[in-house]
């Protein structure tokens, strides 16, 4: 049994009530990995702390961060620009006073006490529980660094799961693993455990997100497939802003974490809800399911279903028997790559590509709450639901870009314009932190408005037997950005404005980069290597002949299929004596048809085309 998928659904509805439904249930559960992706914002927020001082926070219970003893108990800090976070002032004697004599102004020494974290912002955070502070500070960035490689093995090895085992059950799975392990998150007792988890936390809402997001696009149309990709991402944005404000009221990490992950487990009644995917079932040879599951496509939609877009293999009259010969098309390989430079080339450029989108989007996101300026309890919560909103124009660009100007531009403009935000950002940092939030907004839109267009246009420009591999690797490149990501920030140690100005440069770089792309929009998705290297260029004259030919057959196998009552009338209406022609040992349909559009490529040829 031969079935055209994309056929069917354009007869049945490539968008239908009941695809917008499955889509609307496969979106939900994107608002939590949104909210699980940056949950580290807020889960590891490092709040301004100082030493324990014995002899003289012991008169406060419990002990807060400014004290009127701080002054001559705890030097300052030019480069943080506040109190030092690891040194205190040498005491003079034993006593239990608390006095300005009592504490030499020249030596320091650390906190062997202990630390007092201020209360402005955050009540809990895996920092102020763990102690990671100053010498131990790295382990913070780690954690979400083990959380990105979580990320990046999930989505290898639940791909080929997915294939395996389908996207339903694969889907099933991971949300229940994701329930479980983000509960399991909130009542860790020590680092180790909590970085385990969370890796296992992050291998599965991996899974979620992309098992949802191809699931999803595998139920529609081709022509929806843009349109489905971009509004999962307003799902995601979503749950950042929603991350946002849990934070923003809890103030507690482990509540936080609790509240983003128990209403995953609503999601398990899915298996009642959620079909597989058709094209999978078709891969798996599955046909009466597929055929099952397209019925029920289109009752849903109300439409009639179209049988005679489904042929049998076994009968005479098959989808090859009732077309002319075909080029079979070889196979490429990864080899086949390596030998042409210029895909080579493009594919080198698009891992750099995806490696700053993700390197910068992360960068942006998990230091969201740093943006801007002041000390008000609000502002870390304010500054980072705004850069979660500024996504959603961000995304809503990509769409319109794609549709209406092309990948490629849009690809690298979103770029430039995110390279130049950012490093606008750096440089208005030294004269101002109340300068930077509106510049790194911007820059937190563009690249989002990127990170939108390089899954569509990195599954465009290559092969489809190597596209799926290509695919892999560029995701699996753009995971050591993100590993890179809670780390940036350390740059400004060196500089302050070093790491948005490193952002700013490699996005500069990066759009640039996309002066080796083809432009996509409107062409096919390329078979081979011929029609990968001549993407974006001027069809000849001899195409455009053969794809009106090509039109022309089909036009002509339709109307013989519709005006004959069976396989033998067709036969008599069509049969053909002349065996000596270039088609002998094919049947009479094959051979009638063909002359039938070598006569009408012809009229074509002898005359002006006054469609084109």
């Amino acid at each position: 049994m031969a079935v055209d998928i994309d056929a069917v659904l354009r007869e049945i509805g490539s968008f239908g009530v009941y695809q917008r439904r499955v889509y609307f249930l496969l979106c939900l559960p994107i608002i939590f990995v949104g909210a699980g992706n940056l949950a580290f914002v807020f889960i590891a927020a490092t709040p301004k702390y100082r030493c324990l001082v014995p002899e003289c926070d012991e008169n406060f219970k419990p002990p807060t961060y400014d004290e009127p003893f701080v002054n001559f108990t705890i030097p300052y800090s030019q480069k943080l620009g506040s109190l030092d976070e690891c040194h205190r002032y040498q005491r003079l004697n034993t006593n239990d006073s608390c006095n300005a004599e009592d504490y030499s102004t020249n030596v320091t020494v650390g906190c062997p006490e202990g630390k007092v974290f201020s209360q402005n912002h955050n009540i809990s955070t895996i920092v102020t529980e763990f102690n990671l502070t100053c010498h131990d500070a790295w382990q913070t960035g780690m954690s979400q660094t083990v959380y990105f490689a979580g990320v990046l093995v999930g989505a290898f090895i639940f791909g080929i799961i997915a294939d395996l085992i389908g996207r339903r059950l694969t889907l099933m799975f991971a949300l229940v693993a994701m329930a479980v392990s983000g509960v399991i998150t909130a009542l860790v007792a020590g680092l180790i455990a909590f970085n385990v988890v969370r890796f296992i936390s992050a291998m599965v809402t991996t899974a979620v997100f992309q098992t949802a997001f191809v699931l999803g696009v595998e139920y529609v149309g081709p022509e929806n497939r843009v349109m489905c990709g971009i509004l999962g991402e307003y799902f995601y944005a979503f749950g950042e802003v929603l991350l946002g404000l849990m934070s923003w009221w809890l103030k507690g990490w482990r509540m936080t974490q609790l509240v983003i992950s128990a209403p995953v487990s609503c999601f398990i009644f899915y298996g009642w809800f959620i079909p597989e995917s058709p094209r999978w079932l078709q891969a798996q040879g599955k046909e009466q399911k597929l055929v099952a599951a397209l019925e029920k496509i289109a009752k849903r939609n109300g439409k009639s279903f179209p049988y005679h877009l489904i042929r049998n293999q076994d009968s005479e009259y098959t989808t090859d028997d009732a077309l002319p010969r075909v080029k079979i098309v070889k196979a490429v390989s990864m080899v086949d790559i390596f030998k042409t430079p210029l895909l080579c080339v493009r594919m080198v450029a698009m891992f750099f590509i995806w490696i700053v989108t993700t390197l910068v989007y992360y960068g942006l996101s998990l230091h969201a709450s740093d943006l801007g300026s002041g000390d008000s309890f609000s502002r870390p919560y304010v500054d980072f639901i705004l850069a979660s909103l500024v996504e959603l124009p961000g995304y809503t660009l990509a769409w319109i870009g794609m549709s209406c100007w092309g990948r490629r531009g849009s690809l690298a403009l979103s770029m430039i314009l995110a390279g130049i935000s950012c490093a606008g950002a750096g440089f208005a940092s030294e004269y101002s932190q109340s300068y930077v939030l509106i510049p790194a907004l911007l820059g937190k839109c563009f690249i989002t408005c990127a990170f939108g267009i390089i899954y569509v246009f990195a599954s465009e420009i290559f092969p489809t037997s190597v596209r799926s591999t290509i695919i892999g690797l560029c995701s699996t490149s753009a995971r050591f950005g993100a590993m890179l990501a809670p780390f940036s920030n350390d740059l400004s140690l060196i500089y302050g404005p070093l790491p948005m100005i490193v952002f700013g440069v490699l996005s500069l770089v990066a759009g640039l980069l996309n002066i080796v792309m083809p432009e996509t929009l409107n062409t096919s998705l390329p078979e081979t290597v011929a029609d990968a290297l001549h993407l974006g260029r001027v069809l000849p004259l001899s195409f455009e002949m053969t794809t009106k030919k090509s039109n022309i057959l089909e036009r002509g196998r339709s109307v013989a299929v519709q005006e004959t009552g069976s396989p033998e009338e067709e036969q008599c209406l069509l049969n053909d004596d002349d065996d000596d022609d270039e088609f002998s040992g094919q049947n009479a349909t094959q051979r009638s048809l063909y002359q039938s559009v070598e006569v009408s490529q012809q009229n074509l040829e002898g005359k002006p085309d006054h469609d084109s």
